[in-house]
């Protein structure tokens, strides 16, 4: 066969390869399809994806507007985003152009979006492949990204609408860019007295610099990769110069690569005022220049000290030295730092949310099961080959790994970023079995021309080719298993609970609208609230899909904003300590008066947790097997977020309480108190019960078990369910609406029968304070399915308490 019809054989079998490894990538992230769409109603995956929807609806509004303000959000200040608009731009261009107009239809178009920029992710992945190495290393990248990596699978599964994956593909377009860059360079060198070498260097950075402002205008995440740039720039500068060879060719790329962000962020409608690496600031440019200058300043001292090794090291020091006290003793410099620790540190959040967190051993395995021992085996046949050659293509991706996998153990959630390392590093492994098993193969660690051709392997050396083929076949095996049973069986736990869907589109018919247009574009320096709007009060989990279904305002959301507010409220053991936020609507649901209580009670104070609220007692279930089970106090009744979901709002006067002694240290590697006894007393003997027990390293407590209080808890008077699920209270939605009350004289205790929508039928009951009663039901023309049977009763005595009454517009 003729060398050009080789080549075109070649091409076509290429291309037919990457064409199945994008299919295989979209119809493995299609599974769920048939579990999230429900007829006309497509679910969607994880909190965020709702927003994303929203900026969705809102662009395909406004096309091609962008809302980088949202009042739909965070009342009573609303929101500035602080993300770029490129993934909801997509998306919504997608929608736009398959003819998606009504909501539903929107909602499906964008849940096929991650799939299909997964599949784009292969042809940038092959490219890069084949950039660092050859043909064969791009092939088996290529086909390994379209499988691996449970959690960059989970980020761009159908129904995923989140920009993660879109990170993923522009962060990785831009590495593809800049090594092509710095490996033409290295082939071609630059010498700045001859425009001619600069120019198609200039032309190839300036691809990078493109491909870096599109991963920029997803995440300002994507400082990330200039870090990656800069730490690389260091190393490859000292390396050019020991070896001999011109700095111009790492300027001319990093100073047309970096000055596309640093001029276009000036320029643009949305940056911030601010210092903060993590928005769309000023800080950007400042690194950006920065990086520009310190390549320009390696290489003046590069070039004034050519051939001197020993004054160039003294001077690098001495740079080393200067860059240090930059750093800790500017501004800008402190700036740096801190967008260092953004990455590598950690904080509260890193404890209170899933993906910031700490990647751990099992965290990994679940991920990327055997390519663990993979990753490690790339950078070392990457070593290897950058020991025998200066290759900066190489260096780059040994840095660029290096650092994604730290970023990673310190934050789960850059696991999605390192699929595409684990890729790369293992399809060098194979391409090197591959040569050595299949003769004829291009391979990675070949020794260049006029070497010694190479010897047969010793047995030692066929033994780590097997294990190397093995492992990556464990790998596709292992990640294809994992991710078809997450597929399967893990989305139905993170889907819109049918609970939750049902009350937030009852919210959206039956509520008050708020005033602000759901679909509007607001400029945060005009935008006021209009009079009449209002928030809605939930914990921040459910934000998100209180905007999108409901179209109403909640004060936080999954971006933790007025998290502290929220945790106030759900807290406070009094009605005047409860500071709603301007909400008129409240939301709970069981988990948070159970399970989800714990989170609420550490977001509001790390240190002191659940104490105030519970103790974990140790309960021996036989021989030397325990549970653990939560013990109630009368402070965790006490709460709004129980008063309303459990108890309904109304007087609780229990008439027995449950009497707990625990043995503080009888089981010490439990770190749990050991129950040693119970009983049921009046709360009175209890309370005096526990006060009097003593013992060494023994301790007593009254409390509950169950869904009674051991003490007396009062009634709201400001909260009326106007909304429930379900009559079940531990997977109930509930909605409440916080009214005036109206007054009514008397003494003793006042009480009324309320029947629910659901049907389920409940005594609210209030004790008098000061001769008067507060009540939040009205008995006559009440607007909502939750109503009363007859009216208040205080004795024999009937009262009618009418609706204008009950809103204060009496």
């Amino acid at each position: 066969m003729a060398p050009a019809a080789r080549k075109d054989h070649k091409t076509a079998l290429t291309a037919a390869a990457l064409l199945v490894f994008m299919i295989v990538a979209v119809l493995l992230r299609a599974i769920p399809h048939a579990t999230l769409v429900d007829g006309s109603f497509t679910s969607l995956i994880g909190a965020d994806a709702w927003y994303n929807l929203r900026q969705v609806e809102v662009i395909a509004a406004n096309y091609p507007g962008y809302a980088w303000f949202d009042p739909m959000t965070a009342y009573p200040g609303g929101k500035e985003v602080a993300w770029g608009p490129l993934f909801p731009f997509i998306t919504a261009t997608l929608c736009i152009a398959a003819g998606a107009a009504a909501r539903p239809e929107i909602v499906y178009v964008a849940a096929w979006v991650p799939p299909l920029l997964a599949a784009a992710v292969v042809p940038v992945v092959y490219l890069t492949g084949k950039t660092l190495a050859d043909r064969t290393t791009g092939l088996v990248a290529a086909g390994l990204i379209a499988i691996v990596s449970a959690s960059f699978f989970a980020r761009s599964i159908f129904g995923f609408v989140d920009h993660h994956v879109a990170e993923t593909l522009f962060s990785t377009l831009f590495c593809l860019a800049y090594i092509a860059a710095l490996a033409y360079a290295a082939r071609h060198p630059v010498t700045l007295r001859q425009t001619k070498t600069i120019l198609p260097v200039a032309l190839l950075a300036l691809g990078a610099g493109v491909a870096y402002l599109l991963g920029l205008l997803v995440m300002p995440t994507m400082i990330l990769f200039a870090l990656i740039a800069g730490v690389f720039t260091v190393i490859q500068a000292v390396r050019n110069h020991l070896d001999g060879t011109g700095p111009e060719g790492l300027l001319i790329v990093n100073a047309v690569t970096f000055a596309v962000p640093s001029a276009f962020l000036p320029i643009s409608r949305f940056m911030v005022d601010s210092m903060s690496l993590s928005l769309y600031s000023i800080a950007h440019v400042y690194a950006y220049l920065l990086l520009i200058a310190a390549t320009g300043l390696l290489a003046g001292i590069s070039l004034a000290l050519k051939g001197k090794q020993n004054e160039y090291l003294a001077a690098l020091a001495a740079l080393g030295v200067a860059g240090v006290a930059f750093l800790t003793l500017t501004d800008i410099g402190k700036t740096m730092m801190s967008g260092l620790t953004a990455f590598f540190g950690r904080d509260m959040t890193a404890t209170a949310i899933r993906e910031m967190g700490a990647w751990d051993l099992s965290l990994a395995w679940q991920s990327f099961n055997v390519g663990l021992l993979l990753i490690p085996a790339g950078l070392v046949l990457l070593a290897i080959r950058l020991r025998h050659e200066n290759r900066p293509e190489v260096l780059f991706t040994i840095v660029w790994s290096i650092v994604i996998l730290v970023a990673t153990i310190q934050h789960l959630r850059f696991e999605y970023y390192l699929a595409v390392n684990l890729a790369l590093l293992t399809a060098v492994v194979v391409a090197w079995a591959l040569d050595y098993g299949l003769p004829g193969t291009a391979g990675y660690l070949r020794e260049p021309e006029g070497k010694k051709k190479k010897k047969a392997l010793p047995a030692a050396e066929v033994a780590a080719v097997g294990i190397a083929v093995l492992l990556t076949m464990a790998l596709v095996g292992a990640s294809a298993s994992e991710n078809i049973g997450y597929a399967q069986n893990g989305v139905p736990r993170t889907m819109l609970a049918d609970d939750w869907r049902d009350a937030l589109e009852w919210m959206g018919e039956n509520t008050p609208d708020t005033g602000v247009d759901y679909y509007a574009i607001y400029d945060r320096d005009t935008f006021t609230y209009p009079e009449g709007s209002y928030g809605v009060m939930s914990w921040w989990d459910y934000g998100h899909w209180i905007t999108f279904i409901a179209q109403r305002i909640p004060v936080t959301n999954p971006f933790q904003d007025n998290v502290a507010a929220a945790t106030g409220f759900f807290l406070a053991t009094t009605e005047e300590g409860a500071d709603a936020a301007g909400s008129r609507y409240i939301v709970t649901d069981g988990r948070m008066a159970a399970e989800g209580f714990p989170s609420i009670a550490y977001w509001h104070d790390a240190e002191t947790g659940t104490t105030p609220y519970a103790t974990p007692l140790l309960v021996a279930v036989g021989g030397d097997t325990y549970r653990i089970e939560p013990f109630y106090r009368q402070a965790y009744y006490e709460t709004m977020a129980v008063r309303l979901q459990t108890l309904d709002g109304t007087l609780v006067e229990p008439e027995e309480a449950l009497y707990v002694e625990y043995d503080i240290g009888s089981v010490p590697e439990t770190g749990y108190p050991l129950l040693t006894g119970s009983r049921e007393m009046s709360p009175a003997e209890a309370q005096a019960a526990a006060g009097s027990y003593t013992g060494p390293g023994k301790a007593a407590v009254f409390g509950s078990d169950a869904a009674m209080p051991p003490g007396t808890v009062p009634a709201l008077k400001h909260y009326r369910l106007v909304y429930e699920s379900s009559p079940d209270p531990a997977t109930s939605v509930k909605i409440f609406e916080h009214v005036e009350g109206a007054a009514i004289p008397g003494e003793g205790v006042i009480e009324v029968t309320v029947v629910t929508n659901t049907g389920r039928e409940f005594v609210y009951r209030q004790a008098s304070e000061n001769g008067t009663f507060v009540v939040p039901y009205s008995t006559a023309g009440n607007p909502y399915d939750v109503k009363t049977v007859g009216g208040y009763r205080i004795g024999n005595e009937e009262i009618t308490v009418t609706e204008e009454a009950v809103t204060g517009l009496a």
